[in-house]
């Protein structure tokens, strides 16, 4: 690039303080920390699932009766994405990601003095609200942080500890449930999340673009770019000050903010590939056991498979998002593709149980791996005074595809479709995702030549 044509702007120069820097103390603490934060969220989630069926037999519920229990959840999780998206554009990424921690234990703790299902709905309702807005300010808080090489790993990093917080709810039960019962479960969630609330309050820094846009908080600026930089400049420091304010009430108009100018392309794309890949993902997490018991597998082989899916997929998240990270979202448009086709493999008939666990890790890698990657992609296609609410939103938006894909999933194994197509039917929005990911790059791009045209006199 020309000097000339060089942006000198006060956001381009706090936007490369940010990328020339190593993974420092401050970097690295902060994805530790938000690993740990991910998986107390996974784990808060899923503890519930390894404690139904003593709750059940001691309360005498039916299966029916307790299916309101995780709808609650899964609501509030909705409902927490889009709430605390807006805390974290307003208030900032940190106070959101803490007081979501807050809520998300005291809704664990408050499982305990639950005696009957409609308050149980209610508590599990009031933790999912802090599981869903937690996710959406790590991955903002984080992609603002680090050099922009890394914004979509860095979420594959810390989606890492979810996955693993999600599994070692049935580890811990294994251990306890046997001799405790189910209530230290909770005891558990609730207390390390309110323990990570106070250790992030003295270690988690807010997001240095947040406070760019914040008049009254211009020193906490300045102090966190010296911890970022320790040989910035006054002079640098006293530029990157000058960025303007976010103006007064811009993160409190609702919708709006995320469908001006070019976002008003971006949005819908966004929510489409979201709705459609959650359908494929949340199907396979759902029903792959049953699946592979139809197809002969044991009850082990099957729980092996699904723990082989989820697995790949952490890895195929981080594989994709570093990609993300170099070539952009377009770049990966053959992954849902590719995953549409390997799920294809499942029908096949006489695959033998190690050839169907290989298939079920390679679909693991390119389906689940490709979710993973829209997470990280998530945050790059929204500017920092939205960035929140607009993985928040999408975030909850996609709740409708994780409703969607369970749902059709079980009324089409219980027609008794051919297995053939039924994976191809389950498979189907795979392709509508590809083809989002296509128009996403493209208006991602058409956005960053906008930017970079030279202004005429």
């Amino acid at each position: 690039m020309d000097e000339k044509d060089r942006d000198d702007s006060p956001s381009a120069l706090l936007g490369e303080v940010i990328d020339k820097q190593s993974w420092n103390a401050l970097v690295v603490t902060t994805v530790l920390l938000s690993t740990l934060m991910m998986f107390i969220d996974g784990y808060d989630l899923h503890t519930i699932a390894f404690a139904a069926p003593s709750i059940m037999s001691e309360w005498s519920l039916s299966s029916a009766a307790f299916g309101l229990v995780f709808a609650a959840a899964s609501f509030g999780m909705l409902v927490g994405g889009i709430v605390f998206g807006w805390i974290g554009d307003r208030h900032g990424r940190k106070l959101g990601s803490l007081a979501a921690l807050v809520v998300c234990g005291l809704g664990s703790l408050s499982v305990l003095h639950a005696r009957d299902v409609n308050l149980l709905s209610l508590c599990r309702f009031l933790t999912g609200i802090g599981i869903g807005g937690l996710t959406p300010l790590l991955y903002a808080l984080n992609q603002e942080l680090v050099p922009h090489r890394f914004r979509a790993t860095v979420v594959a990093v810390i989606m890492m500890g979810y996955m693993a917080g999600s599994a070692s709810g049935g580890a811990v039960a294994a251990a306890l449930m046997p001799h405790y019962g189910w209530e230290p479960l909770f005891w558990i969630g609730g207390a390390f999340s309110l323990l990570l609330a106070g250790v992030g309050y003295v270690l988690l820094p807010e997001s240095v673009a947040f406070l760019s846009r914040r008049a009254a908080r211009k020193a906490e600026m300045a102090t966190l770019l010296r911890r970022i930089d320790p040989t910035i400049t006054p002079e640098t420091v006293a530029r990157i000050a000058t960025i303007p304010d976010a103006p007064q009430g811009a993160a409190s108009r609702g919708l709006s903010p995320l469908f001006s100018g070019h976002l008003s392309t971006i949005t819908p794309l966004l929510w489409l590939a979201y709705i459609c890949s959650s359908a494929t993902v949340f199907f396979m997490i759902s029903w792959l056991p049953t699946l592979m018991l139809g197809a002969g597998l044991s009850k082990a082989e099957s729980a092996l498979g699904l723990s082989l899916f989820i697995l790949a997929g952490s890895i195929g998240g981080l594989v994709i998002s570093a990609v993300i990270d170099r070539l952009g979202v377009s770049s990966i448009t053959v992954i849902p593709v590719v995953g549409c086709l390997l799920l294809a493999t499942l029908a096949l008939p006489n695959l033998s149980s190690s050839g169907y666990m290989i298939a079920v890790g390679i679909c693991g890698f390119f389906v689940l791996g490709g979710h993973q990657g829209l997470n990280g992609a998530a945050g790059l296609l929204y500017p920092s005074p939205v960035r929140a609410s607009g993985i928040g939103w999408a975030l909850s938006i996609a709740k409708i595809g994780s409703i969607i894909g369970p749902l059709v999933g079980g009324l089409l194994l219980a027609a008794e479709l051919p297995r053939m197509q039924l994976m191809m039917i389950i498979a189907s929005p795979l392709p509508i995702f590809a083809v989002s990911l296509i128009l996403l790059g493209m208006a991602k791009s058409r956005e960053r030549h906008a930017r970079a045209a030279p202004v005429r006199d």
